[in-house]
């Protein structure tokens, strides 16, 4: 095991080896979220490249979601099995193939096709990343060092709205699978060079039935599925948001891509935030309660979106707005919900992570894809969708602390 493996020194903080490692799984993990929020401006574009419906549509998001989520559900227990560094590579090497697929795409079929293969790709690079971190932390540090990756990784997501609304109005849409081949070929280059393999060396007798089993072991603990629940739910707000207000934009107000990107800028700067202080303020007493104060928070500000619009007041800052302090909630929730996760399967790090990573795609995908039924011509339908899947957070969250107290 390399030097980057080594664990945190006495004071809690991380070795320099180790904090180059987390900018690297950061790169990994990005690439699936990336790819999802620089298409997002571009969906109006290729609806009408295609002359397509904007369910049809949808279909670049929804069905890699569910490609996404299937990926993530055999990448965990496959880099339990054959170790972290091959799978992570492996996935790498998918990535760059679905980017040419879509680069190259004639038509919205073979577009979807090639979503599928980035999807594949996109999640073992996320997966493999989160259960390299499992392996190397292993108390309430975990939750802290999953905000550190996420903030890494948030340095791309943040801005990748706005980027691909800019490539779409002077490109056009295929240019921002380009962008995605570039930039996956120079991680795929770094991790090739730095990775390092930290797979516990007990995990590597386990054959795919003991893997199997040990997923339904971990599927039964109420408090494993309650969380796996939870942060499905705060992931389908956010991206089901996100995938229906650029069409929303475009049909009542005329705006063009490249102002849903700065939008957008509100929502990820939210999120960052809401990490950087579980990064520096995080410890092990008040993880819950940062993750229970986000609960509460995201149900208010998806409601409050939702008042102002049907107040009357439309225009776009009134509901981005309100989703501003939403995705501080969320950023302060997701880590302490992921980690206490992962924790509930120890010696598992890679299916735990699997299994937490195909519920919050599965729940989104679904919510996106019943989202692209529904009326374009006004964000009322998705704030009160978004409102619902918060109440429903908050009460999961509610279900968490019960079990926890117990």
């Amino acid at each position: 095991m390399t030097s980057a493996a080594q664990p945190a020194t006495s004071e809690g903080q991380d070795p320099p080896d180790r904090r180059r490692l987390i900018f690297l799984l950061a790169g990994c993990s990005a690439l699936g979220p990336v790819s999802s929020l620089l298409v997002m401006p571009a969906l109006p574009a290729i609806r009408d490249s295609f002359s397509a419906s904007t369910a049809a549509t949808q279909a670049v998001v929804s069905v890699f979601l569910i490609a996404y989520a299937f990926g993530i559900l055999f990448a965990g227990p496959a880099s339990d099995r054959f170790g972290r560094r091959p799978v992570v590579m492996t996935g790498m090497f998918i990535f760059i193939a679905g980017c040419v697929i879509a680069a190259l795409a004639p038509t919205l079929g073979m577009l979807v096709v090639g979503r599928v293969v980035q999807a594949l790709g996109g999640a073992i690079g996320m997966t493999v990343a989160r259960a390299i971190v499992g392996d190397l932390y292993d108390d309430w540090r975990l939750a802290r060092a999953l905000a550190n990756l996420t903030l890494a990784m948030m340095l791309g997501t943040t801005i990748s709205p706005y980027i691909g609304g800019v490539i779409t109005e002077h490109l056009g849409w295929h240019a921002n699978f380009i962008v995605m081949l570039i930039g996956s070929v120079v991680i795929a280059a770094m991790a090739w060079r730095m990775l390092p393999e930290t797979r516990p060396a007990s995990l590597a007798t386990r054959n795919a039935r003991q893997l199997l089993s040990s997923s339904a072991a971990v599927l039964r603990k109420p408090v494993f599925f309650a969380c796996a629940v939870d942060a499905g739910v705060i992931y389908a707000v956010y991206l089901t948001f996100i995938s229906v207000a650029p069409y929303v934009m475009s049909e009542m107000l005329g705006l063009p891509a490249t102002d849903f990107g700065l939008y957008v800028l509100l929502l990820s700067g939210g999120y960052f935030l809401g990490n950087l202080y579980v990064s520096r303020r995080g410890n092990a007493q008040n993880m819950a309660q940062l993750s229970r104060i986000g609960s509460l928070v995201q149900a208010l500000s998806a409601f409050a979106a939702l008042a102002f619009v049907l107040l009357g007041f439309t225009h776009p800052l009134y509901w981005f707005l309100p989703m501003f302090p939403l995705a501080v909630a969320q950023g302060l929730s997701l880590p302490h919900i992921t980690a206490t996760a992962v924790r509930l399967a120890p010696g598992f790090a890679g299916v735990a992570s699997s299994l937490i990573g195909f519920s919050q795609q599965a729940i989104a995908a679904a919510s996106v894809q019943a989202m692209g039924f529904a009326p374009t011509s006004s964000p009322v339908p998705v704030l009160l969708f978004c409102a619902a899947l918060s109440t429903a957070s908050l009460l999961t969250m509610l279900v968490l602390r019960r079990a926890a107290d117990a």
